[in-house]
């Protein structure tokens, strides 16, 4: 059985599960409060928005996403994947399969970021959907009368996505070694909140925290134009590769596996 073949099986797991679904409802849940504050709230709101709508309207939204419910989809989508086999005592029968240690692990890694990406994806769909329904009820807005500034829309996304790639390689390691969904889970909530208030204190070395850099890239790209990597950015690359070395090696040589 080649990568794709494996990746393919991965992918058909992830039909209709809850990791799916979840995608799904965590992408349109913020687009949909703000278009619920949009129309009951447009006389204060409008008036914000006159100047550079789409840019404070994302801004916004990537504002609210990155600080609590990214990290959090992250640990929970991490920890999705792999209880479908632990759910269903399932993981002899995965190694027993006519694949490499690599490909069982890699296969569920990247379906990880392929249902990250997939989020990313619906969450700008929904942020753009929303934002020109509510300009059709109420026309003091101006979304219609503006246009999307893709490039950075394209760098914000990016620069994001390279912000959560160490909390997604820490926690798929934990949930490859805790059988017990709630164990990832609660650790991964514990460094989240952790993060949380070592931001909100402004401590110096927060950088260093993953759970801390989608939150620190919104915060860092206000006024910025090209696209450079800031150092937590370059941190969350270093800890992506560290954490999927571990997890593969701890995988690779584990006696007990599932």
């Amino acid at each position: 059985m080649n990568f794709a073949a494996s990746l393919s099986s991965e992918l058909l797991k992830t039909k209709r599960t809850a990791s799916f679904w979840m995608s799904i409802i965590g992408a349109a849940f913020i687009p949909a409060l703000f278009a619920l504050a949009y129309t009951f709230n447009a006389d204060k709101i409008a008036i914000k928005l006159k100047v550079m709508p789409w840019g404070q309207h994302f801004g916004q939204g990537w504002q609210s996403l990155s600080s609590f419910l990214l990290p959090m989809y992250i640990i929970l989508v991490c920890a999705l994947i792999p209880q479908i086999e632990f759910k269903n005592n399932a993981w002899k029968q995965v190694f027993s399969s006519p694949q490499s240690t690599g490909q069982i692990f890699f296969s569920k890694f990247l379906t990880v970021h392929l249902l990250i990406l997939f989020c990313y994806t619906l969450f700008n769909v929904f942020m753009i959907l929303f934002a020109l329904l509510v300009n059709l009820i109420n026309s003091k807005y101006t979304f219609l009368d503006s246009s999307i500034n893709w490039s950075q829309l394209m760098q914000l996304n990016a620069k994001t996505y390279i912000s959560i790639l160490g909390i997604s390689a820490i926690q798929f390691w934990l949930s490859l070694r805790f059988k017990n969904f709630i164990a990832p889970v609660g650790i991964g909530l514990v460094l989240l909140i952790g993060s949380i208030i070592a931001t909100g204190f402004g401590w110096d070395h927060v950088y260093k925290i993953p759970y801390a850099h989608p939150i620190l890239t919104l915060m860092s790209m206000k006024g910025k134009g090209p696209l450079v990597l800031e150092n937590h950015e370059l941190n969350s690359i270093g800890y992506f590769v560290f954490f999927t070395l571990l997890g593969f090696l701890d995988l690779r040589f584990r006696k007990e596996k599932g």
